[in-house]
Order: structure tokens, then sequence, then C-alpha cells
């Protein structure tokens, strides 16, 4: 049965890939915050992530279509080959399917809401294209 559900940040774990010593050169990390593994939902899955200053979430693209909320930091996002800098109060929604990276080119982290159209975290497989 699905029920109401409030997660906090900062109650979250900082994860990485199923690869960490991969992950941690990456400088990326996420904390799930809404997804079927760990709560009573269904149909979407939420989540904070944050890019390390001059890393980069490598060139990647997946099944499910995905958005972007940017809270702080400043960076570039690339989809489908078109650049674009982002920053606090971009929203951005990368179709199914699309290749896509981000980079974060300030001094402090790019951090981003993201979700996906999945009842879980686990169904996305990310496809690496770089």
């Amino acid at each position: 049965m699905l029920e109401a559900t409030i997660r906090r940040e900062a109650d979250q774990d900082w994860e990485n890939s199923d690869d960490p010593e991969a992950e941690a050169e990456s400088g990326v990390r996420y904390k799930l915050l809404i997804t079927g593994e760990r709560t009573s939902s269904a149909e979407l899955t939420m989540g904070i992530a944050e890019i390390a200053p001059g890393a980069t979430l490598g060139l990647h693209h997946h099944a499910q279509a995905e958005t972007y909320y940017i809270t702080a930091g400043t960076g570039r996002m690339t989809i489908d080959g078109v650049e674009t800098k982002i920053g606090p109060g971009s929203a951005i929604y990368i179709p199914p399917n699309a290749q896509h990276s981000a980079s974060c080119d300030s001094a402090t982290p790019l951090k981003f809401i993201f979700t996906f159209p999945c009842d879980r975290f686990d169904e996305v497989i990310y496809h690496y294209d770089e």
C-alpha cells in the first residue's frame, strides 16, 4: 500500500555507484530521497546529487526521461551534443535515451535535485558513452 512519505536530505547518507573507487575519482555522489526500494512510493524516483568542483558526470544515457533542478553551484550541461551553462534555478528536462553529461565549473559543488518517472532507482540502467 502506498503512503505519504517525507524524508529529509540531512537524514540520508551520500552514496555513489556500484564501483565506489571509480565514482570517488569522478567527484559525483547522490542521496536517494524517494524510491520504491526504500519508501512506500510508486511512479516517481527522486534524489539529490552533487558534482565536485572541476568534476564531471560522464556522458551517458538511460531509457527513462529525467529532470534536474539546480540548487547550488554552476556548470555546463550537454544534452545530445548541445552544451548550456547552468546554475541555481535552472530546470532541465532530459528526454528518454538522450546522451547527457554535467560538469561543475564553480568553486562550490554543483548540486541538483533529480527525478525519474519510475518506481525504483534500481530500474534506471546507466549506459556510459565515453
